[in-house]
């Protein structure tokens, strides 16, 4: 066998593209012979064991037309609700805030509805090559019908000053991120038309009924101001920020302060 590491490697590529090609039991015999043909890893490099079939992470693993720039954007566009996800956890963890926690809570008992509806409906996706699973309704659709409606309903739920700009702005940004995200579905053949219009729907009605279930229902239980009285609260220093109408003006009016403070400066 030659040494090259180059001719190594094609050898490698081209063995693991016909194991994926192959059906599941073809795989597994190819996986088992390994690279060189030998089921021994001695002379075949690492040997996979006859009973395992290859498979990916799905969660990460978007396919679109090589050479096709517009489904290469829509690959990156139907992955950003990771980001999304990513987003929370920061938010969460460096406010130590109930509101975007609730939200969160919120962002996930949808996507666990989501399974249970596609369960229930068992309608496959439009393809087979692209993986398997029911298609609806689309969870990713779901996913961003929720965040856009939920983020507007924070952005006007105690109305907007006249010439205020950033409500109108975020809630325009959120739905043409969603709706992008949605489109990206239907364009990339992972969803038809009507899952990704269900899923939107579904998103929707969750978002609604989740707020007002959450926000006008268990706050008035005194839920929330337990948790934020409660010792490992206090010792985490977790607020709840939801009476305070504007948020940024009023820790950037809280920074001032402290800065006069530490400047020994007087109003």
């Amino acid at each position: 066998m030659s040494s090259d590491p180059a001719a190594s490697a094609l050898r490698q590529r081209k063995f693991m593209e016909a194991a994926l090609s192959a059906g599941s039991g073809n795989a597994a015999k190819l996986a088992s012979a390994g690279p060189g043909g030998s089921t021994g890893s001695a002379g075949g490099g690492s040997k996979i064991p006859p009973h395992h079939t290859l498979t990916s992470v799905s969660l990460t693993h978007v396919q679109f037309a090589q050479g096709d720039l517009i489904s290469q954007f829509f690959a990156y566009v139907t992955l950003s609700p990771l980001a999304l996800v990513c987003g929370y956890v920061a938010i969460i963890i460096t406010s130590r805030d109930i509101k975007p926690a609730v939200m969160f809570a919120g962002q996930l008992a949808n996507e666990v509805v989501n399974q249970i509806l596609k369960r229930l409906v068992k309608e496959a996706r439009p393809t087979e090559y692209l993986g398997d699973g029911y298609g609806m309704p689309s969870s990713h659709s779901q996913f961003m019908a929720y965040f856009a409606t939920y983020t507007i309903i924070l952005m006007y739920r105690r109305g907007v000053l006249p010439g205020a700009i950033i409500p109108h702005a975020v809630s325009v940004l959120v739905v043409v991120w969603a709706a992008l995200v949605v489109y990206s579905r239907v364009h990339l053949y992972y969803h038809t038309w009507q899952q990704v219009v269900a899923g939107t729907i579904c998103g929707i009605i969750f978002a609604l009924s989740y707020y007002f279930i959450a926000n006008k229902f268990l706050r008035t239980t005194g839920l929330f101001e337990w948790i934020v009285d409660h010792p490992w609260s206090r010792e985490l220093h977790v607020r709840d920020t939801d009476s305070i109408p504007d948020l940024a003006k009023f820790d950037w009016e809280m920074w001032r302060q402290y800065r006069k403070l530490g400047q020994g400066k007087n109003d």
